[in-house]
């Protein structure tokens, strides 16, 4: 039993709607995403105020010594977001049709893949299977689509997610007394 008399989850084999990795994470792994998110928004230093996503790109590369080029692109099939390397800079390629924060927070994510040095697998292709279906099942599929695995993931969305949240607290205006302690009691701080 959990918590207040609840019966505990059955494994996830035995739940219809469970996919496995992607929805029953382990909470440990989750909880060590964030942790090394967290150290890598510390070794950012300074984050640009008022906040600035180019200005935060600029400072990256000049700091690595490496260009940082950032390609808005409105291609159907493009996942929101890629950062790839091309030998002699990195690159990231968003949709130019998302704006704001929700922009900010993909190239962010692309910025912790870069820093956290994930790798890139290669992506099979019709002509690695001699251009014949190879019969891949919807999860397969998704692999293709997407190679990096959960945990890096999960680190990278932990990762733009404390940089916004950070951003956010430094442009907010300051607070009353009031708003302080109805933030307390209502558990916002």
């Amino acid at each position: 039993m959990i918590g207040r008399g609840l019966p505990d989850r059955p494994p996830a084999h035995t739940r219809p709607w469970s996919n496995g990795d992607m929805v029953d994470r382990n909470m440990t792994d989750i909880i060590t995403a964030t942790a090394s998110a967290a150290d890598l928004v510390a070794a950012l230093g300074p984050l640009p105020t008022p906040w600035n996503i180019e200005e935060l790109c600029a400072s990256l590369a000049t700091e690595r010594d490496r260009a940082l080029i950032l390609h808005p692109m409105n291609l159907p099939a493009l996942p929101f977001g890629l950062w790839y390397d091309d030998g002699t800079r990195d690159n990231i390629v968003y949709r130019s049709t998302v704006t704001g924060f929700h922009r900010d927070h993909i190239i962010l994510h692309e910025i912790c893949h870069m820093l956290a040095r994930h790798t890139q697998l290669p992506l099979r292709t019709s002509l690695d299977t001699g251009g014949r279906d190879v019969g891949l099942r919807p999860r397969e599929r998704a692999a293709e689509i997407n190679p990096y695995t959960a945990r890096q993931e999960e680190l990278a969305e932990s990762f733009a997610t404390i940089v916004l949240e950070k951003v956010f607290r430094l442009d907010a205006p300051p607070i009353s007394d009031f708003e302080h302690r109805a933030s307390t009691v209502f558990g916002s701080v």
